[in-house]
């Protein structure tokens, strides 16, 4: 037997043509945590047989596989993650840049969303792929000095034998000094709004992930989606009272983060960049906290909604150099 450092672990993600059959990973990623692991259900026989004891049995009666991955954002990969979560793509080429592309991710009014293979190899003990494998949640954050980094829930099938060689690709990342947040009366108005002054923020997507178990199957015959939820943070400093105004008043607004790596060329003049637009926010609550020697801070939580008027809720466009996901 020989022991395995969990750095040594490789994990790789494609998108799936025939929902539920493995392929081979078409990008490898670089996550700085992994918990994925093949899980079941069982069921304990309540039989009376005489005696005190609660039960003589029990049987595996579901198996399927479960787990999260943390990591830095990558222009590539993230790609993957996002279709994953919000649902389609539609990718062009940049007018007057070429090689360089846009993908812009919207959420796709399905209870079935794209599914994935994931596939993990642990060293030299074992390699498996799971296939159908489905975001549960994803969440998104930075705060001030650091990367940008997600954390993604999956669920999808038993693993299965992999055999896929790892090979990485050189991506780009971004840090929190490439962000700006933005608030507008509309969402038309968002492109031209002014940034914030913003200390931390955080996005969460939840799929609200269903089982699709069948009589007859050992497994989920499929994972379905149900309703979207899509919340997250800004921390601010309190120096004015507009933020917070915006919570007790229930103030409706547009939200766009922006990431832009603009120490970093691609193409002829573009930079790796990730823009997400929520149409309509509205605050939740706005506590002012800190101590008698901090500096007062406000945490602003919001909610994101479907807008009637633009027919979306929420929107991201990905610039890379990656043709298609």
């Amino acid at each position: 037997m020989s022991e395995v450092l969990k750095r040594k672990f490789n994990i790789g993600i494609g998108k799936e043509t025939v929902r539920g059959t493995k392929v081979v990973p078409a990008i490898w990623l670089k996550p700085t945590s992994e918990d994925y692991n093949d899980d079941v259900e069982v069921v304990a026989t309540e039989r009376s047989m005489g005696v005190i004891e609660d039960s003589d049995d029990q049987v595996v009666v579901k198996n399927f596989s479960s787990g999260t991955f943390a990591g830095e954002i990558f222009d590539k990969s993230f790609g993957y993650l996002l279709l994953g979560a919000i649902g389609q793509v539609a990718s062009v080429e940049k007018v007057g840049d070429s090689g360089v592309y846009d993908h812009t991710f919207s959420v796709l009014q399905s209870a079935q969303h794209p599914t994935l293979t994931f596939e993990i190899k642990r060293g030299d003990i074992e390699q498996k792929a799971y296939a159908n494998a489905v975001v549960e949640s994803l969440k998104i954050s930075s705060a001030v000095n650091e990367y940008v980094v997600y954390e993604v829930a999956i669920r999808g099938k038993a693993g299965v034998a992999g055999t896929a060689t790892p090979s990485y690709v050189a991506e780009n990342y971004f840090l929190a000094k490439n962000i700006s947040v933005k608030l507008a009366d509309t969402y038309a108005g968002i492109g031209s709004a002014v940034a914030i002054d913003v200390k931390s923020v955080e996005l969460n997507i939840n799929k609200n992930i269903e089982d699709k178990d069948l009589i007859a199957n050992d497994g989920p015959a499929d994972f379905l989606n149900k309703q979207m939820v899509i919340e997250g943070t800004i921390e601010m400093y309190f120096a004015d009272v507009y933020a917070r105004d915006y919570a007790l008043n229930g103030t409706s607004k547009a939200m766009q983060i922006v990431m832009e790596n603009s120490g970093v060329t691609i193409g002829a003049s573009s930079h790796p960049k990730l823009v997400i637009n929520l149409a309509k926010v509205k605050f939740g609550d706005a506590p002012i906290k800190g101590g008698n020697n901090d500096l007062a801070m406000v945490e602003l939580s919001f909610k994101a909604f479907y807008s009637l008027t633009d027919s979306k809720s929420i929107e991201a466009i990905l610039t890379n150099l990656q043709a298609s996901y």
